[in-house]
């Protein structure tokens, strides 16, 4: 297992000053979340409201399953060569509360890409497909469904 940040800190963000603060706050939030859920997203075409996130879907798409993650050894890499794709077909989300507040982030490791909600709008960053591996073997070891590929 990786470190407790390791499922957070999926994201490298790039320099400008805007994504600077993104980064600032997410490495803030990863160091005592109070509930750390981890989604298993179907990414199938987008039928609900980015906005809605219930019991069953997550910024629009589908949960298949989720799992909350207590271990502070299942949680982050921090990275992104550059790379982006068009395609955005998120498979994985992560929710995190810390002192009252929640963030959510919806990740697709196919075309590099993050969408936060919580923060500011616009909070789109990129990251790397490396932690999609340690994000697939969160969700088998927690028993949960993987979309297909």
């Amino acid at each position: 297992m990786r470190s407790a940040s390791t499922l957070l800190l999926v994201l490298l963000l790039c320099g400008c000053s805007q994504k600077a603060r993104l980064a600032a706050a997410i490495t803030k939030l990863s160091d005592t979340p109070s509930k750390f859920v981890l989604y298993s997203l179907d990414p199938g075409p987008l039928v609900h409201d980015e906005s809605i996130a219930t019991a069953t879907v997550f910024h629009g798409y589908d949960i298949l399953g989720r799992a909350e993650i207590t271990d502070p050894d299942e949680r982050g890499a921090r990275e992104s060569d550059g790379s982006i794709g068009l395609c955005f077909n998120p498979r994985h989300g992560l929710h995190v509360e810390q002192n009252g507040g929640s963030v959510d982030f919806v990740i697709c490791f196919e075309c590099l890409q993050v969408h936060a909600h919580g923060f500011q709008p616009g909070s789109e960053f990129l990251t790397s497909a490396l932690p999609q591996n340690t994000f697939d073997d969160s969700l088998r070891s927690h028993q949960l469904r993987l979309a297909p590929k």
